[in-house]
């Protein structure tokens, strides 16, 4: 390799910041994180480049359950008569559409949590939930 002795010009820096986007964007697929350049800094004449970049968790989506609940659904639905597939999957029962969102497993009857259509939040014994999904 042939030693470089001249500044970085700003095309040099662009394709600088795209090799680096190309060379660590597949760490954030592999890990299921947001990929962020929080700084990229070239001036005329620079004998160095900085690139800083961020990796963060996404924004978590909107749900009636606490992240505790969802986790201990996929954990432990199957102890509770469900599959953890469920999780996220609606059924109807009387004028509401009910989504399955979470698991109480301290509450041993009513553990499931559900988000009624109306939005309301209520719970659920999980023999009835699993009526309605088998």
């Amino acid at each position: 390799m042939e030693m470089r002795f001249e500044p970085f010009t700003e095309s040099d820096c662009e394709q600088l910041r795209q090799e680096v986007a190309e060379l660590i964007a597949p760490l954030a697929d592999k890990y299921g994180v947001c990929l962020d350049f929080v700084k990229d800094v070239c001036a005329s004449g620079a004998d160095s480049v900085v690139i800083q970049a961020r990796f963060s968790l996404p924004k978590r989506p909107e749900s009636v359950a606490t992240l505790k609940e969802e986790l201990d659904f996929r954990c432990y639905a199957e102890g509770f008569g469900m599959q953890p597939a469920w999780l996220g999957e609606e059924f109807k029962r009387g004028k509401f559409t009910y989504k399955v969102a979470g698991l109480m497993v301290n509450v041993p009857k009513k553990c499931v949590v559900l988000q009624r259509s109306d939005r309301a939040r209520c719970q659920q014994d999980g023999k009835l939930v699993a009526r309605y999904l088998s």
